[in-house]
């Protein structure tokens, strides 16, 4: 049988490794979204074993999407995939109706498993681990917003609200450029911050000790 699977992610690029990953040898047959709205018309129009999503679209991450796609198919299994996730966006994620959440760090022998099991109809996730997942951000909810952060992620951001200039930072930690620039976009995104000004205000509003 072949499995169809409908993918939206806007790195162009990673249509390749899609095809790469999923193609003629595991009788895949891979459509690509090319917007949201493409998305939910294919959804709505075509039936699908699989849809795997990149909620990062446009420098922000969106988990309407996965509800939307979901409450258009209910029997449709969703598989979240991005490289930017921390444990609240994950219950989040599952929250919404995504079966699975992997994240692009993974092996691509557990995202082909992954992807091969849902796409054969399984559920990845029992009711058991929804609760749990749930119930940990229930916890989280009225937590500081700092507490998302890695100790990494916490370390680079006192130094970045301290004063501490990009170039000073890579040669203090000894880490590329391009890397201090991931982990500032993920602090913004976990504190909901859009620069060093909103950051720092956040570090005078929560104290880490709290």
């Amino acid at each position: 049988m072949e499995r169809k699977i409908i993918i939206y992610d806007s790195v162009p690029l990673m249509h390749y490794a899609y095809n790469a990953l999923f193609g003629k040898d595991l009788k895949c047959e891979l459509q690509f979204a090319e917007s949201e709205f493409d998305l939910e018309n294919k959804v709505s129009s075509e039936n699908f074993h699989l849809a795997i999503i990149d909620v990062f679209q446009k420098d922000r991450i969106n988990l309407s999407i996965i509800k939307r796609i979901s409450k258009l198919n209910k029997k449709l299994n969703i598989a979240v995939y991005s490289s930017l996730f921390d444990d609240e966006l994950k219950a989040k994620a599952l929250m919404y109706g995504a079966s699975v959440v992997i994240e692009k760090t993974e092996s691509a022998e557990s995202i082909i498993k992954t992807v091969l099991l849902l796409s054969d109809g399984s559920r990845y996730f029992d009711k058991k681990m929804k609760l749990n997942a749930k119930l940990k951000l229930v916890k989280k909810k009225n937590s500081s917003p700092l507490v998302k952060l890695s100790s990494r992620e916490l370390q680079i951001a006192e130094l970045l609200v301290s004063g501490v200039s990009n170039n000073t930072v890579t040669q203090q930690l000894k880490l590329a450029a391009t890397t201090i620039s991931t982990y500032k976009k993920r602090i913004f995104i976990k504190t909901q911050t859009q620069n060093i000004i909103e950051l720092s205000e956040l570090f005078k509003q929560y104290n880490k000790t709290k």
